[in-house]
């Protein structure tokens, strides 16, 4: 089904007249068991004049209803008002920036606006219930407009509904902004383009603005010339009185939102091709914004869209693929609907449709177009439905202004091309493609010598320069220009790198390798090449799965990666194979401390270092092995990181059998073990890994003894008795 509805925007004083108008014209049309109905209100709080407020809201509300079996489909906002407008409002909160907007200029100069915005989403997202519009605030503009009465501000949402049991409509839409008035007494608008079936669910409506309930001079609405009216609500001579028909109030201020069912009037009747609608004011200053209309009217929509173009042969014919649709309808297509071909205005062939196209359907086909020649190598190519090749039309439509379909055509493109990279690298496989995959045959050549098979694609693998042709039945296709592919080697690298190998402290095979440091040994000091690393050969090939820095083995103890090197300059790369190697560290054990004793109390004494060997190994093999004692921590531990790969130890104590300690009394020296098995399978001590600990060497002072003096006793006494036997008992802790 499909609506039309007038909305009339008129804030002007009766006694001036528009200098600037938009005139009302069709903006949409739906095509089916569409009707329609609108909901909306005024931000005027009573109606304006010369002894009305001066104020006016910035926000209203009002409520959207459909009945059961009532599905909505489309929801189309206007909303106007005094001054040069604002078009940024909102919608139950949701921003709304207009699509379109109209303009109205009085000769006093006073400015009056319009706005249209499609909100179809919003409606959709909110369903039933009631709406708020809000941010449209007039109240800083309305102050010159007051004393006149052209004050004014609201809103309309048109909706566009299906319901099965409707039958087929046209719906029409008309908008824009224009005026009835003094001076202006009416506007003409013809409903065209249909074939009305019965009046049943014909109906019209409107949006006006700045109409006075006190003013009723031959303020009308007419079809066909015959007046419509439905008092008491809306008189025939009083249409633009601040009345709602859609909820029977007639307190919508200076704002009209009505509709008129035009069942059994005897207005429109089967076979009507065309309404007349007239809008008139003898007096009243009144602005048209939109109208909309539902007519019963079975008709179909012929368009056309081509679908794709094939090649060009040399005897210069082209296929044309084309479908014919009759989507926004309310009839079926006929069969036998001409369609006719242009290069420019040069008619190329005519062809028809085959069958009875029925609502929402669609009909390809296909014709052989001969390009004249002459014909511009680019040009446009317009397929035109229900055209006999002279621009005449053969059935009546619904929208007839959208039979064509514009494309334009490169001749050049339209012969075989050959698409594919342009570059690549040695060892890779690039794949070469027609541009029309659809042929019986294809040749190809490599330097002008027949290469590849039968086939719309080929794989190459070397450089030089392509080419093919083809045919298409009696269609013969001259050979392709020539595409060159060049095939770079891959960046020169060390595919075999040294392993990186690296101590693990805690024996279970796995630790962090650093893999950038192999970088400079894989590409070979070349600053153009990038290295990244990957955990299977695959991943390096296709550049996924790059591996992270720091990156832990997964394997425990011997683990390889694969190093995808990449040119800068090329693009190309090659693979590297990188082993990684875990080596355990030796576990030494943390002596007791070393005591000597200072036989000539001096504080220093020489050891021989090598007794605390069996101890500080604790169980591993000292042929495989090695202990180095040094005097700073920093030196064992600059010595051992360097282990595995550039050793040495000359900074350790050289005289290990007979070192004398360095400081008194106390020194505290460092072991370092360095292991010598070149085994890199689990084992304690393998080579280049090490561990340290720390030794104590103590001189330990010898103890000063004094000659006591003489220890004297008395002789015993016992029982009383003197007993001289010179024995006695003698507590020597004393």
């Amino acid at each position: 089904m499909k609506k039309l509805i007038l909305a009339f925007l008129l804030f002007i004083p009766i006694f001036l007249f528009s200098q600037q108008v938009v005139p009302i014209e069709e903006y949409l049309q739906f095509n089916g068991r569409f009707d329609f109905t609108a909901f909306g209100n005024t931000l005027n709080i009573e109606e304006n004049g010369g002894f009305g407020g001066c104020t006016i809201l910035t926000e209203s509300s009002a409520d959207f209803q459909l009945d059961p079996g009532q599905t909505f489909v489309s929801a189309q906002l206007y909303w106007a008002g005094s001054g040069s407008g604002d078009f940024d409002v909102k919608l139950n909160g949701t921003s709304i920036t207009a699509d379109r907007t109209f303009a109205l200029t009085a000769t006093s100069g006073l400015n009056y606006f319009s706005a249209y915005a499609d909100v179809t989403n919003i409606v959709a997202q909110n369903g039933e219930g009631a709406y708020t519009f809000s941010d449209l605030d007039l109240t800083g503009v309305i102050g010159p407009y007051c004393a006149g009465g052209t004050n004014f501000g609201g809103w309309a949402i048109i909706i566009i509904y299906e319901d099965p049991s409707l039958l087929l409509n046209q719906i029409t839409l008309f908008d824009g902004l224009d005026y009835v008035g003094l001076n202006h007494n009416n506007i003409n608008i013809s409903l065209e383009n249909i074939s009305a079936a019965t009046d049943v669910a014909a109906k019209i409506g409107f949006l006006a603005w700045e109409g006075d309930s006190g003013i009723a001079v031959n303020e009308s609405l007419r079809l066909n010339n015959i007046l419509i009216d439905n008092p008491p609500l809306n008189p025939g001579n009083n249409a633009f009185n601040g009345t709602n028909s859609y909820t029977n109030s007639y307190d919508l201020y200076n704002m009209d939102l009505d509709y008129y069912d035009l069942q059994g009037l005897d207005i429109i009747e089967p076979g009507d091709d065309q309404i007349d609608i007239q809008l008139s004011s003898g007096q009243d200053f009144i602005m048209v914004n939109n109208i909309v209309v539902s007519v019963n009217s079975e008709l179909p929509d012929a368009t056309i869209t081509i679908d794709n173009l094939g090649v060009l042969c040399e005897d210069r014919n082209i296929e044309v693929n084309y479908t014919v649709s009759n989507a926004n309808s309310t009839a079926l297509l006929p069969a036998n609907v001409p369609i006719a071909f242009y290069a420019d205005a040069v008619l190329l062939g005519q062809t028809q449709t085959l069958n009875d196209i029925p609502i929402g359907a669609t009909e390809s086909g296909t014709i052989n177009l001969n390009i004249p020649v002459g014909t511009p190598q680019v040009f446009t190519l317009k397929a035109v439905v229900d055209d006999d090749g002279n621009g005449n039309s053969t059935v009546l439509e619904t929208n007839e202004g959208n039979n064509e379909f514009e494309q334009v055509v490169d001749l050049s493109q339209q012969g075989l091309l050959i698409s594919g990279a342009e570059e690549s690298c040695e060892g890779q496989t690039e794949t070469l493609t027609a541009n029309f995959p659809d042929l019986d045959e294809y040749n190809w050549f490599l330097n002008g010598n027949p290469f590849g098979g039968n086939t719309p694609s080929i794989q190459v693998t070397q450089s030089g320069d392509y080419s093919v042709s083809g045919s298409l039945g009696s269609c013969v296709v001259e050979e392709s220009p020539v595409f060159t592919i060049t095939f770079t080697p891959p960046p020169t690298i060390n595919d075999t790198p040294e392993p990186l190998v690296t101590c693990d402290s805690d024996s279970n095979g796995f630790t962090d390798f650093f893999l950038h440091s192999a970088d400079g040994d894989i590409t070979m000091g070349d600053p153009t090449l990038t290295v990244t690393y990957h955990y299977t050969e695959l991943d390096a090939q296709t550049n996924e799965g790059i591996l992270p820095e720091p990156f832990e083995n997964i394997i425990p103890y011997n683990d390889v990666v694969y190093a995808r090197v990449s040119s800068a300059n090329t693009g190309c790369y090659a693979i590297a194979v990188l082993e990684l190697q875990v080596r355990d560290s030796p576990v030494l054990t943390e002596p007791t401390p070393y005591r000597l004793c200072d036989d000539d109390a001096d504080g220093f004494a020489i050891f021989d270092l090598t007794t605390k060997a069996d101890e500080i190994l604790g169980g591993l093999d000292p042929l495989e092995n090695d202990l180095y004692y040094y005097r700073l921590e920093q030196d064992a531990i600059d010595a051992g990181n360097a282990a595995l790969e550039n050793p040495d130890f000359s900074g350790a104590i050289q005289n290990i059998t007979a070192y004398q300690n360095q400081v008194q009394n106390t020194q505290t020296l460092y072991v370092l073990g360095v292991g010598t098995d070149t085994n890199t399978s689990p084992n304690n001590g393998a080579q280049g890994c090490y561990d340290i600990v720390e030794l104590e060497l103590i001189v330990d002072p010898i103890p000063l003894v004094v000659e006591p003096a003489d220890y004297h006793l008395c002789d015993d006494t016992l029982n009383g008795s003197t007993v001289d036997d010179q024995i006695s008992t003698f507590d020597l802790t004393t």
